[in-house]
């Protein structure tokens, strides 16, 4: 389960790298549902990442306890990361929709 956990939050980060770039799209081609739908996945995944984190810290053994404290110590970052993104996400959607209509 503490793999799945790294996975996921592998994921996240991925997404997060990658959110304001989609953003702009969307703002080029006017679909705010879709970054709306992206946005809803993305706080899914963080939301799952935070239930595995605390069902982890019950679970886990002695020995994958170290990736464990690894993974709750960069919780934080990922988190305001995220928030950095999605935000970033809606400015570069608004800059792409005056883009398109200008």
């Amino acid at each position: 389960m503490l793999d799945l956990a790294l996975g996921l939050s592998a994921l996240i980060w991925f997404c997060v790298l990658l959110f304001p770039v989609y953003g702009f799209v969307a703002g080029k081609r006017d679909r705010r549902e879709h970054l709306k739908r992206a946005q809803g996945i993305v706080l899914s995944l963080a939301a799952l990442l935070l239930l595995f984190d605390l069902t982890l810290g019950v679970m886990v053994t002695e020995e994958e306890m170290i990736e464990l404290e690894r993974l709750q110590g960069y919780r934080w970052w990922m988190l305001g990361a995220l928030a950095v993104s999605l935000a970033t996400a809606w400015l570069l959607f608004a800059q792409g929709q005056k883009r398109r209509v200008g």
